[in-house]
């Protein structure tokens, strides 16, 4: 008696499991099915590909299915990142105000989707404070995003060269309440990094950041400035 009913309870939880799995499977299908084509052509983008504007604006428009669908899957947040940045980088303020702004917004928009999705992930924390820093100049803000940025990647050389690109855009009051996180990149750069890989970056350093950057190279001592002229690898990816 207790035998069966044992047996019973067993094939219950395994159909229950089963339809679970079920389901679960079901819904990353139709997933995929419904982002393929924004995947593609991110894809695309990302390969160098060429793409063309009205091709990615119609698939970047697209992206709010990825935010409506609820879709937190990081392969496909990651195409509509690509597919949002394209966007808005493909727009001229200076051209199109009312086109460049609805881009910028939607970047904006998209990216907080993604970090709700995927808060650890470094470089949509960045790529946030990049577009934040178009729309309006919040030096606050910002400088809180790319905290974020430096304490989720703070070794990895590829984040670190691709921070830089945008610290060397933002303006000097951004970079002063940015100070301890920018600090924190710079040494870590100019200590460890690869020297072939971080001249190719650092190649013109802006009036803001110069003072910035040439106190930091002061700081970090002969010793380490004179390890950084040895190392260049052009392979380094970790700090």
């Amino acid at each position: 008696m207790l035998g069966g009913q044992f047996a019973s309870a067993t094939r219950m939880v395994f159909l229950i499991v089963t339809a679970v799995f079920a389901a679960v499977a079901g819904r990353e299908l139709y997933a995929s099915i419904r982002t393929a084509s924004i995947s593609i052509v991110a894809e695309k983008i990302e390969r160098g590909e060429t793409v063309a504007n009205d091709v990615a604006a119609r698939y970047a428009a697209r992206t709010i299915e990825v935010v409506d669908g609820h879709y937190c899957r990081s392969d496909i947040v990651a195409a509509g990142v690509t597919l949002v940045l394209t966007q808005l980088d493909r727009q001229n303020v200076n051209v199109n105000y009312d086109a460049w702004a609805a881009a910028a917004s939607n970047a904006r928009q998209y990216l907080r989707y993604a970090l709700s999705c995927m808060p650890t992930n470094s470089n949509f924390w960045l790529r946030l404070a990049a577009v934040q820093s178009k729309i309006a100049e919040e030096p606050v803000a910002i400088a809180e995003m790319m905290k974020r940025s430096v304490v989720l990647a703070p070794h990895d050389q590829g984040m670190i060269l691709t921070r830089f690109y945008f610290w060397n855009d933002f303006t000097s009051v951004t970079l002063s309440a940015a100070k301890s996180a920018l600090n924190s990149d710079l040494t870590t750069m100019l200590k460890l990094g690869d020297r072939c890989m971080v001249n190719s970056t650092i190649k013109k350093v802006s009036p803001q950041l110069r003072p910035v950057f040439d106190r930091t190279w002061a700081s970090v001592g002969e010793g380490a400035t004179a390890r950084f002229r040895q190392r260049c690898s052009r392979q380094t990816a970790k700090l």
